[in-house]
C-alpha cells in the first residue's frame, strides 16, 4: 500500500472519530442547555432547539463541513505540490 493512501485512511479514520465525538459532546452539552433556555442562537442569528438531539447534529455537520473543508484544501494543496 502506498504512503499517500495509507496516509489519507489514517485522516480519514480520525476526522469520523472527530466527527462523532462531536456528536457525543453534543448530546451532553444539548441535555444541559435544556434546562437553562429553550433555544440557542447559532451563526449570528440561526435560533436551534435546545434539545440534545439537534445540538448533537448541529455539533457532527459543522465538525465534518469543517474538516471536509480542510481536506479538501490539503489534497489540492497536494496536487498543485505533485504538479511542480
Amino acid at each position: 500500500m502506498s504512503d499517500g493512501l495509507r496516509g489519507r485512511r489514517i485522516m480519514l479514520a480520525l476526522g469520523a472519530v472527530t466527527v462523532i465525538l462531536s456528536g457525543v459532546v453534543g448530546l451532553f452539552v444539548g441535555a444541559n442547555s435544556g434546562e437553562r433556555m429553550a433555544e440557542i442562537e447559532v451563526l449570528g442569528g440561526v435560533a436551534l432547539p435546545a434539545t440534545p438531539t439537534a445540538v448533537a447534529l448541529y455539533a457532527g455537520l459543522l465538525a465534518l463541513f469543517t474538516l471536509g473543508a480542510l481536506f479538501v484544501a490539503v489534497e489540492y494543496a497536494s496536487t498543485l505540490e505533485n504538479r511542480a
